[in-house]
Parts: structure tokens; C-alpha cells; sequence
């Protein structure tokens, strides 16, 4: 028998060159998020970008500890409470399987990093092959490759989110997602106009097969995605609103809307199917559950009442009418039978409405302009475009994947930014990247065939020509595309398309993609310097490795007695977890923050911000800190890096006053940081030392610095440069109380002592007390002039020799050791 030549059948030849054509471009997209490799690999560290990136391979290390089983509390985090982690396990788990067949059931921790830090390369990469698929579907093949090829070259959100080393679950959302689009939209194809009522109650399988098969699929991907993510309900939001217009359209054309059941509810029933087994706090909670199922009625009754009011010929404009009535009725009932599942409900969509304190966080604000077009650059502009275009053939076809493809790109746009309420948050400008590739793929292909392929533009056909047709064009598109006008064409388009993302300094991809973020080498190697410089607090029960049973909620873990808190702003927490072995007070999870928006509790935003080292003190021991590590821009007002100080006080709710004006020599005034930022805990620590700073500060008597970082900040107090990172010890202090000599009339008297950092730079600590009622001088200080003792802190920045005492003329030497220190013993000293 003879073969069949594959490139004598056209349709076999186009699939095949497009299917090359779809790994070229993922061989692109893949080879562009592996830039960063020196960044990532290049030191003596893997370093992981960002800071969940850290914390999802904590997981990943207990995982593969006590494979397969993973932590749903985390004692390491949150100090003194610990922590239910809001991780869904997908992406973890996956990758937690991936390195433990790797390793052949005992992987290395060199192979889990390698492999976790390739692993959201590859799956943004992968994220071409959906987008290649959509707009296949809804529009042609090179539709389809032109938005998969723009998807690869993007910058902003979903490039730096699927870049080596960012090892979090985002990359994986919209993965997930995307297959959930691509899915539905095929079961949307084959069931418009396809499936009828009757045919779904007399179940005639030759029609609803692939309907229900990809209907299935769909619920498969979107369970997948609610299981990487828990607010994975946003994607049934889509669908939901999707199906409801489209019910709209439908009934007020005439058409029988039954096909909606047999496109969602198979695909949310699977859903249900999938998450109910892991109903759990830290991964789904039963809101996305009721989400779903609501959804199943919800759907089933837009349907029932468009097929009763047909039924009656009741006119059809009074629809939408009724669809609002018995919505806004369906409402109010639930919210009087079940307020507070209403009220969690509801909550959901705060995702469009995020709070004060939360606008902090770099990835829930909404998007700015400036921000789309350093992310988007000029597809951002004419991807609206697309999006007027495909309404246009909307309103002029009805295709129904075409009105999901509007609907869905309309609500990730909101998603991202909710104008007039300023809404939205940016972290969804990564699904919206989707969404502005393919717009502008699909306007891409229109100006080339109203261009080059002008006089060859496809006519209308009927549907048993189309698919023969279809191929005729794109084979035109291979076999035409050498002549003069598509040159110029693709100039124009690499011009004004494809050459920014690629090539805008520094926010273009081949430049932004060079850099993978995460922590410095500061920040590395002062954490490795708290592992092994301050007390373990494992124990044989209790340990970074623990497999930490579920407690109640509401309840404290039980920690051992010898258990302490690290404090520092959240930022740094997941990196405090993973690489000093140490628990942080705050974490990445807007947990530990404390102050007004976290019902006035003590934490992180309260220590840094107040002025009052009793305070400070008060907030340390409700939490147990023992440590304080910062960085410069915790404390850079000047805005000379980074400006989180900023944030700290809009989280404390006090962002007045900490600036001021100075009049210059020649006249003009310039900016100037007042009293009140100097007198703020962490202008003390880490701008000042703890010294104090003359007379209108005072010197803390708590606070020591025991190690500092090896960098030097663009800024110099009273001749003092400044490290990025600090870490200070909280102390009891030893108590001195100098009784002075007979007849002296001293009222004041001082102590100071000489620091010599292990950066080798050295500045004066100095105490100064007056007279008190009982006729003696109280000291509290803070450091050790004998060294370490062993057990405790090993610190490297200590006294030069002992503290000088002087009273009235009479200067006497002073030693303190460090069981003074950390016991907060009483020395008394007669001049």
C-alpha cells in the first residue's frame, strides 16, 4: 500500500509548518525568561527572585521532606502565633513531584533549586501554545501565532512573573487559565446553534459529545487553576458573566438558549468535583465552593426563565428585565437567610476594591498608565482596538466565542484598573497580557489583509465552506507573503509592535528579563550570618523540617520556651523563613504588621514608626523579638534607593509631619526630614546606630548593633556612612548605678564606649544621666565590653575597650559582660 505524502495534503503541510512555527515561538519566549541565568546561578547562592518565590520553595523543601505530604501551618512564620499559608498546593505540589522523580525519591537541595528556578520559565513559555489555540479558534491560525509570538516577547506583569528564579504560583494562574479559555471556547463553537433543548432532555450523545467532552475539559482546567490559586473563582466570574449576555443576545434573537447548560455545567460540576476534597483554610475555603454552585443555579435559572417566558410569548424585551428582578430578589433573600455567607461572599470581589493598607503592596495597586505602557508598551493602545473591532463583529455576526473573547478581555482590563473608583489590582495586568496579545494579533492580521492581501480578502461563506476556505487563506498567507507590500508591512509591524517590548531600555524584555530580583547579597549573607551566629531554636520535636500538625484557629502554636521572634518589615519575612532558618514576627502575608488596620495590634508597622523606645520595647515582648534586622530603604525617607518608609507609616496611619522646609543661603527652600523622623525607631536603629543624635535624641538603651551589611548607602549622617542591611539585638541592658563621690556637685554625668562594626567602621555610643532624686546616676547599657558567650549571640560588632565613665572631672573604667547584658543584672559603682 502506498504511503501518503503528508506535504501533498495542504491541511497536513499548514499544520505542520504552524505547529513549528508554535515552537519557535515558545523556544523564543523560553530563551528570553532564562536571561537572568547569571543573575540567578551566577553567585554563591540560587537566588530566587521576589519574595513568595522564597516561601514556595520553603514548601517545596518540607515537601520533599515528607514527600508527598505538605505543611498547611506554618510554625516558622508569623512569631508567636505561626501561620495557615493562603498557597493553594498545585503549583508546589507539582514541582515538589518534578524534583522528587528527579532525584529518584531523595533529590539534593542544589537539584531542587535548579529545577524550581527553571520551572516558571517553562510554564510561561508553555502559556504560547494556549493563546496559539484561541485565537486559532475564534479567528484563524495567524491570528493565532501572531498573538502567541507577541505573548513571548512582552514585557511587564507576565514576563517578570514567568522569569527563571520567580518561583510563584502567578505564572502558573495564567497558564491555567488561559487553557480554560482555550477549552470553552471550542465548547462554545460546537454548541451554538448545535444543541437544543430537546436534544439535551432526549440526551442525543451525537450532538452533546464534544460540547460535554470540552465543556469537561474546561472544568478540568479551571479545578486545576482554583487548586494553584485560591481566588481561582475569578475565572468562573468570566464564564458566569459571559453566559449570561450571551443568554441575553440569544433570547432577545429568538434562540433557544439551552446550549449554555451543556457548555458550563459540565465544566462546573467538575470543578466541584475536584475542589471539594481539598476544602481546607490554607487552600480552598468553601466560598469558591458555593461560588461554583451558585453558578450551576444561577445558569440554570437565566436558562429556565428565557425557555418560560418563550413558552408564554411574553415579549421579548422584558428579559433582561426579569433577569435583574429575580437577581437583585435572589439577593436579598440569601443575604436575610445566610448574612454572613453573604457578606464572605461579597467579600470575594474585594480583589477590584483593595483597601489603604493594602495599596502598599507593589502588586495590588492598580495599574497606571505609565505602567501599561512600560508592560504593554504600544499593544496596550491597539489592543483597544481589537477589543472595539471584535465588538463591531459582535454586534454584526453574534459568534458567540467571539462575545466570550470580548466579555473576558473587558473583565481582565477591569481587573487590572476600574476607572473613576480607581479599582483593580495590577497583578492581573499578567492575565491581561493574554488578552492584549491576541487583540492585537487579531488586529495585526486585519491590517494585513486589508494591506498586502487586500485583493484576496476571504467573503463571507457559508459554514460548510468555511473550514475549506479557511485553509485557502492561510495557504495564501504562506505562499503570497513574498512581495513588496507584505515587506513594507512587516517593517511597519516590527516597527510599531514587536520593537518596543524587545528593545525599549531598560523595560524592554531583553533587558528587564537580565535581572531576577530577590535578595542581595546584603541581605543573603547577613541572614546566613543570623543562622549561624544566633541561637538555634530548633529542637528535636520542633524544626525548620517539621511536619506541623493543623491547630485550631484562633489558637497561639505551642513553641518551646527557648522560641523567639525576628522583627522587620513584611517585605523580608519569607526571606528571614528560608534562609536564616528563623521565624519572622511579619510576613509577606500582610501578617505581623500590626497597628490600625490590623485592629491595633501590636507588630511590625507600630515598632518601626513609634518614638518611644518603651513603646518599642512593650511591642517586643507582646511578641517575643529577640532581633531586628532592617535595610536602608526601611528607613529612606530621602527616597535615595527605595522608599518603604513611606508604607510603614500609611500602614501605622501617621504620614504627617516627617518633613520639613530650610531656607537656603541663596533664598530658596529645600526639602528636609524634622525631629519627628529621627525620633522614629527605625531612623534610630538603622540611620543612627541607636547613638542617639545630640541633644534631641536619645541614645537607645535596648538596642545594640551586633553585625552590618557591606554596602554603603548614597547617605552620610553627622559623618556616618550608612550599610543597606543592620541586624540589632534586643537586650535587657545592664543596669549601672553610679553613686558619685563625697561633695561632688555633679548633676550629669556619661558614659560612652567606642563600636567597632565588622565592617571595620567605628562610631561613639554615649549615655547621658542626670541626678536623680536618690542622689545617684541610672544607666542602661546595652553593650558587652567582654565578648560573647557561648549560646548566645556571636555578634561581631563590639566594644574597642571598656566604656569610660565621667563624673564631674572623675573618668573611671567600666566592664560589662554579657550575662550582665542579657540578664539585665545591677552593677553599682561608688566614685
Amino acid at each position: 500500500m502506498e504511503m501518503k505524502n503528508p506535504f501533498k495534503d495542504r491541511g497536513r503541510m499548514l499544520s505542520l509548518v504552524y505547529g513549528i512555527l508554535v515552537a519557535l515561538t515558545f523556544t523564543i519566549a523560553l530563551y528570553i525568561r532564562c536571561l537572568p541565568k547569571s543573575s540567578v546561578f551566577g553567585g554563591g547562592f540560587v537566588r530566587f527572585g521576589g519574595n513568595d518565590p522564597w516561601y514556595n520553595m520553603r514548601i517545596v523543601e518540607n515537601t520533599l521532606s515528607h514527600f508527598p505530604h505538605r505543611i498547611n501551618f506554618d510554625a516558622y512564620t508569623y512569631f508567636p502565633h505561626g501561620q495557615y499559608h493562603p498557597f493553594a498546593f498545585l503549583f508546589d505540589q507539582i514541582l515538589a513531584f518534578i524534583i522528587w522523580v528527579a532525584g529518584l525519591g531523595a533529590p539534593s537541595q542544589h537539584l531542587a533549586e535548579v529545577i524550581g528556578a527553571y520551572y516558571p520559565a517553562v510554564l510561561g513559555a508553555l502559556t504560547v501554545i494556549p493563546v496559539y489555540i484561541i485565537g486559532k479558534e475564534i479567528y484563524n491560525r495567524n491570528v493565532g501565532i501572531l498573538s502567541a509570538a507577541l505573548l513571548a516577547v512582552l514585557p511587564g506583569q507576565f514576563l517578570s512573573r514567568s522569569l527563571l528564579g520567580f518561583t510563584d504560583h502567578h505564572v502558573m494562574e495564567t497558564l491555567l487559565a488561559t487553557w480554560v479559555i482555550a477549552f470553552f471556547v471550542i465548547t462554545v463553537k460546537s454548541a451554538q446553534n448545535q444543541v437544543t433543548l430537546d436534544e439535551i432532555l432526549n440526551r442525543e450523545w451525537a450532538r452533546l459529545r464534544k460540547p460535554v467532552l470540552y465543556s469537561t475539559l474546561t472544568g478540568i482546567m479551571l479545578g486545576s487553576y482554583i487548586l494553584a490559586w485560591k481566588g481561582g473563582a475569578l475565572y468562573v466570574l468570566v464564564m458566569v458573566v459571559y453566559a449570561l449576555i450571551q443568554a441575553v443576545v440569544d433570547h432577545m434573537r429568538g434562540r433557544d438558549t439551552a446550549w449554555l447548560v451543556a457548555v458550563t455545567v459540565p465544566a462546573f460540576l467538575v470543578v466541584s468535583f475536584m475542589i471539594t476534597p481539598f476544602l481546607h483554610p490554607s487552600t480552598i475555603d468553601m466560598r469558591t465552593l458555593l461560588a461554583v454552585l451558585v453558578s450551576i443555579i444561577g445558569v440554570i435559572g437565566v436558562v429556565g426563565i428565557s425557555l418560560i417566558l418563550r413558552s408564554k410569548q411574553i415579549e421579548r424585551a422584558a428579559y433582561p428585565f426579569t433577569l435583574i428582578i429575580s437577581a437583585g430578589l435572589g439577593l436579598f433573600v440569601f443575604s436575610i437567610i445566610a448574612p454572613d455567607t453573604y457578606h464572605s461572599m461579597t467579600g470575594m470581589f474585594s480583589i477590584f476594591l483593595p483597601g489603604a493598607g493594602a495599596l502598599t503592596v507593589a502588586e495590588i495597586h492598580p495599574m497606571t498608565m505609565d505602567e501599561a505602557w512600560t508592560w504593554f508598551t504600544t499593544s496596550f493602545f491597539i489592543a483597544f482596538g481589537g477589543i472595539f473591532w471584535a465588538g463591531y463583529n459582535v454586534a454584526r455576526r453574534f459568534r458567540a466565542e467571539e462575545l466570550l473573547f470580548v466579555v473576558w478581555s473587558i473583565i481582565m482590563l477591569l481587573a487590572c484598573r476600574v476607572p473613576i473608583i480607581n479599582g483593580g489590582q495590577n497583578r492581573f495586568a499578567a492575565y491581561y497580557a493574554i488578552n492584549v496579545a491576541l487583540l492585537t494579533g487579531f488586529l495585526l492580521w486585519k491590517f494585513i489583509e486589508f494591506g498586502a492581501l487586500s485583493d484576496e480578502r476571504e467573503p463571507v461563506k457559508e459554514r460548510t465552506k468555511r473550514r475549506h476556505k479557511q485553509e485557502e487563506r492561510e495557504s495564501l498567507g504562506l505562499k503570497r507573503y513574498i512581495n513588496l507590500d507584505l515587506i513594507l508591512i512587516s517593517i511597519i509591524i516590527f516597527a510599531v509592535v514587536f520593537y518596543p517590548p524587545l528593545f525599549t531600555p531598560r523595560t524592554g524584555a531583553l533587558a528587564y528579563a537580565k535581572f531576577s530580583g530577590g535578595p542581595s547579597d546584603d541581605w543573603y549573607y547577613s541572614l546566613m550570618w543570623m543562622r549561624n551566629n544566633t541561637p538555634d531554636v530548633a529542637t528535636d520535636g520542633f524544626n525548620y523540617s517539621t511536619l506541623y500538625e493543623d491547630i485550631p484557629r484562633g489558637e497561639d502554636y505551642p513553641y518551646p520556651p527557648n522560641a523567639y521572634g525576628i522583627m522587620s518589615w513584611w517585605d523580608y519575612g519569607h526571606w528571614i523563613t528560608r534562609i536564616a532558618h528563623r521565624i519572622p514576627i511579619a510576613n509577606p502575608f500582610q501578617a505581623g504588621i500590626g497597628g490600625p488596620y490590623q485592629g491595633n495590634r501590636p507588630g511590625a508597622c507600630v515598632f518601626f514608626i513609634t518614638r518611644n523606645e518603651t513603646r518599642a520595647n512593650e511591642v517586643m515582648d507582646a511578641l517575643g523579638g529577640r532581633y531586628v534586622i532592617s535595610d536602608f530603604m526601611m528607613a529612606d525617607a530621602w527616597n535615595a534607593v527605595y522608599n518603604k518608609f513611606g508604607a510603614m507609616t500609611v500602614w501605622a496611619d501617621d504620614t504627617g509631619g516627617y518633613y520639613g522646609r530650610m531656607m537656603t543661603e541663596n533664598g530658596t527652600y529645600r526639602t528636609v526630614l524634622t525631629r519627628k523622623y529621627y525620633s522614629t525607631m527605625i531612623a534610630r536603629l538603622h540611620i543612627l546606630d541607636g547613638r542617639g543624635l545630640g541633644d534631641a535624641i536619645e541614645p537607645l538603651r535596648h538596642y545594640r548593633l551586633i553585625h552590618e551589611s557591606r554596602s554603603l548607602m548614597p547617605i552620610e549622617v553627622e559623618g556616618q556612612p550608612v550599610r543597606f542591611v543592620k541586624i540589632f539585638e534586643y537586650v535587657k541592658g545592664a543596669n549601672l548605678i553610679v553613686t558619685p563621690g563625697f561633695g561632688s556637685n555633679a548633676t550629669n554625668a556619661t558614659v560612652s564606649v567606642e563600636i567597632m562594626t565588622n565592617q571595620g567602621r567605628y562610631f561613639n555610643y554615649t549615655q547621658t544621666a542626670r541626678l536623680s532624686e536618690d542622689g545617684k546616676f541610672h544607666f542602661t547599657l546595652p553593650y558587652s565590653t567582654e565578648g560573647p558567650l557561648p549560646g548566645e549571640t556571636r555578634f561581631d560588632t563590639m566594644p574597642t575597650g571598656p566604656y569610660l565613665l565621667e563624673v564631674g572631672g572623675v573618668v573611671r573604667e567600666v566592664h560589662i559582660t554579657e550575662r550582665d547584658v542579657l540578664e539585665g543584672k545591677t552593677l553599682e559603682l561608688s566614685l
